[in-house]
C-alpha cells in the first residue's frame, strides 16, 4: 500500500485538506447563522424605530402646522396689546 514515504506525505496532505475543508464548512454555517441573527436585529430595531418616528415625530409635525396657522393671531395680539402702550 505504502511504497515511499511520498506516498504517506500526499495521504496526510489529503487528510489535511479534507479535515480543513470541515473546519471551513463549519466556519460557513457559524457565519451564515450569526448573520441571520443580525437581520433579526436589525428587522426589531427598524420596528422600533418606526414606532418612534409615528409616536414623536409626526405629532411634532401637527403641532408646528397648529403653531403656524395660530401665529398671526398670536402676533396680533402681542401688537395691540403691547403696540399702543409704547405709542401712549
Amino acid at each position: 500500500m505504502f511504497e515511499t514515504s511520498q506516498d504517506i506525505l500526499n495521504i496526510a496532505l489529503a487528510i489535511g485538506f479534507g479535515v480543513l475543508v470541515i473546519f471551513l464548512c463549519i466556519f460557513l454555517f457559524y457565519g451564515i447563522m450569526v448573520l441571520r441573527d443580525v437581520a433579526k436585529v436589525s428587522d426589531k430595531v427598524k420596528g422600533l424605530v418606526d414606532r418612534i418616528h409615528k409616536t414623536i415625530t409626526e405629532p411634532l409635525r401637527a403641532l408646528d402646522y397648529i403653531v403656524e396657522k395660530v401665529k398671526p393671531y398670536i402676533e396680533a395680539f402681542i401688537e395691540r396689546r403691547f403696540g399702543k402702550g409704547k405709542k401712549k
